[in-house]
């Protein structure tokens, strides 16, 4: 019977054990400077697990395996870094740090290339000239012509460097690293079809011209075009457009990451 009492005694200290890690190994919390603004990218590290973690675009973070008691330091190029202790007047599903501002100094700052200027479309250049359809995104590249011969229904006709490229055979094209070109089609080798490319989401275009680009892959005769969308909407957008020969055209993007709680619902539930 002791024995008994034991084994169920140990099986109950167990059981706390596991429940107490389960319920205090996560904090959720936003990161904001002294004028209320969240702050994107900022380091939360646990000085007593090792665990870690950066903030969304909206300032969010979720930090695992921290609890009561744990110090966190918070840190980001251009704010002082702040050490915290969680004692027991934080409440752990909603801590709030504000980060001051300093100024920075030069051994702090890591140079490095991230767009190249002779050959990158950037969001200015398509804000002041925007496109009506998908397939006229590849007009922006320099050089670059398109066509559509015997009407619609398919990917246009692409010219560039002399080379008819027809419908995508000599030419590389991706989305966000997504290769476009079809490897088999009844239509040629390489047909690449844009109308799936909102035009409206594209934040820049990447190209290059010749066969010099061994990683853009084997259809990079003539040159390759990479689009990049973008990562979130600042706004929300409804448009309608109508046109000659009875055509019209309708968008609508939601930007459902506005609201503050809305975007903290949706880490939470890691949507």
């Amino acid at each position: 019977m002791k024995l008994l009492n034991r084994v169920v005694q140990l099986i109950c200290y167990v059981f706390l054990l596991i429940s107490s890690e389960a319920f205090s190994q996560q904090i959720k919390g936003i990161v904001k400077n002294d004028i209320n603004q969240p702050l994107e990218s900022v380091y939360v590290y646990n000085l007593s697990s090792k665990a870690h973690a950066h903030t969304s675009e909206s300032g969010v973070f979720i930090l695992e395996k921290t609890k009561t008691g744990d110090s966190l330091k918070i840190g980001l190029l251009g704010y002082q870094t702040k050490i915290i202790k969680l004692t027991p007047d934080y409440n752990l599903d909603n801590v709030e740090i504000i980060l001051q501002e300093k100024i920075f100094k030069l051994d702090e700052m890591i140079v490095e290339e991230q767009v190249n200027a002779l050959s990158t479309i950037s969001r200015l250049d398509l804000s002041t000239n925007p496109v009506n359809s998908s397939q006229d995104v590849l007009r922006k590249v320099p050089g670059l012509f398109i066509g559509q011969h015997a009407g619609g229904g398919k990917a246009e006709q692409i010219f560039l460097r002399g080379f008819d490229i027809d419908h995508g055979t000599d030419i590389s094209i991706s989305v966000d690293g997504m290769p476009v070109n079809m490897v088999s089609h009844a239509h040629g080798q390489g047909y690449a079809d844009l109308h799936f490319l909102i035009p409206e989401t594209v934040n820049k275009i990447d190209f290059g011209k010749g066969p010099y680009y061994a990683k853009e892959g084997d259809f990079t005769t003539a040159g390759y075009v990479d689009f990049s969308t973008k990562d979130y909407l600042k706004n929300s957008e409804v448009t309608f457009g109508v046109g000659q020969f009875n055509t019209f055209r309708t968008l609508g993007m939601i930007d459902l990451l506005g609201n503050e709680k809305i975007r903290m619902l949706l880490l939470q539930l890691n949507i």
